[in-house]
């Protein structure tokens, strides 16, 4: 119940999977715990609890990178690694357990099938994404699986995983207005985004270079990139900005690259990591992502065809891309792209006239590439 810092409460719960010694752990007792938490998280969503078939898998990735084929570890180094790696994998267990602690005294003497707090009627409001996208006519163009998505919720920076304003605690005229589960929401806070977006779905729109710049330019709040290759491999690119084509590295602290597949672990962090070029000269094109120009740590070549992972090329299978801001950062880029078609079709008709066609540009270009014969009115 006291205040303590993140690596502290983390060594508290690992210490009650701990081996008898309470200073190494078990890389199966780990997973335990970890599948422990996201099922509070999951158990107590609003409209009754969710589950994920890929769970174990999801979180078997989180312990075979923190064990590094190991099958004990350190209390301790455990304890630092997933508070740099994952540092709210415990919170919302941790948050669970304080409630309890707190309010249960309240209950003790009652039944628990007919206690307000029992754990199938307790609401925690933990949301998750409100619509998943449906792409009936193709299989591999699913959504994320829900266990992916609180992981990442646990591991990411908390510029990615603000609640919409819907779930925002702010939204409301205050706890007068809430019943006791909506305090226990307010309480235990939001562990899974409920305002991801998808932008772009390279199963689903294509794969390619000018896709992806159609797709996710002009969506102005931060995004996350899921980038897929052969072998199963899978890596998460989260950007502060908007997308934007330049010969220089842009970005804020908060941008991130990760390695979620075979192993869950953040590789790097930090300003000036994002890179998209994909016309201008003299510059590498592609896309990257690394702290180091010279080196970076993640690259997809200019064809999409590649990615290259620490020096390591797999074949590019595919690119997913998620909007992480507010609802209004997707509608200003969806009237941006009407604007876009309207300006396009309206070049498309416009018509010269004679005057017009004799200092057309289009009328030197013509003569420069050989043509000498041409209609005087532009036809």
């Amino acid at each position: 119940m006291n205040i303590m810092s993140d690596e502290k409460q983390t060594e508290l719960y690992l210490k009650m999977y701990a081996e008898e010694n309470l200073s190494e752990i078990k890389k199966d007792n780990f997973q335990k715990l970890a599948i422990l938490s996201h099922t509070v998280a999951l158990d107590h969503y609003p409209e009754g609890p969710r589950c994920c078939a890929k769970t174990r898998e999801t979180l078997a990735t989180l312990a075979n990178a923190a064990f590094h084929g190991k099958e004990v570890l350190s209390l301790s180094y455990l304890a630092h690694w997933v508070t740099e790696n994952s540092p709210r994998l415990l919170l919302g267990l941790h948050r669970y357990v304080v409630h309890h602690l707190n309010t249960s005294y309240r209950t003790i003497d009652q039944p628990l099938s007919s206690g307000p707090q029992n754990e199938e009627n307790m609401d925690l409001g933990t949301p998750v994404l409100e619509s998943e996208p449906h792409f009936p006519d193709n299989e591999e163009a699913k959504p994320l699986p829900l266990s992916e998505v609180w992981l990442l919720a646990v591991s990411l920076p908390k510029l990615y995983i603000q609640p919409s304003v819907i779930h925002s605690p702010s939204s409301s005229s205050g706890l007068a207005s809430l019943d006791s589960q909506g305090i226990i929401a307010r309480f235990l806070g939001t562990i899974c985004p409920s305002h991801w977006t998808p932008l772009y779905n390279s199963n689903n729109h294509g794969l390619g270079a000018n896709r992806f710049l159609t797709h996710v330019l002009n969506y102005r709040g931060p995004t996350l990139t899921f980038i897929r290759g052969e072998g199963d491999v899978e890596f998460c690119i989260g950007s502060t900005d908007e997308w934007k084509e330049t010969h220089m590295y842009w970005g804020k602290e908060d941008c991130i690259v990760l390695q979620t597949k075979p192993l869950f672990h953040i590789i790097e962090r930090g300003p000036k990591l994002m890179y998209l070029n994909t016309g201008i000269r003299g510059y590498p094109l592609g896309l990257r992502a690394g702290l180091d120009p010279r080196k970076p740590t993640l690259s997809i070549n200019s064809g999409f065809t590649q990615v290259e992972f620490k020096a390591i090329p797999y074949p590019l299978f595919s690119v997913e891309v998620w909007g992480c801001g507010t609802s209004q950062s997707r509608e200003a880029q969806l009237d941006i792209k009407k604007w876009q078609v309207k300006q396009a079709e309206r070049q498309r008709q416009v018509k010269l006239s004679a005057a017009d066609w004799v200092d057309h540009p289009d009328r030197y270009l013509l003569e420069l590439g050989g043509r000498t014969t041409y209609n005087e009115q532009g036809t």
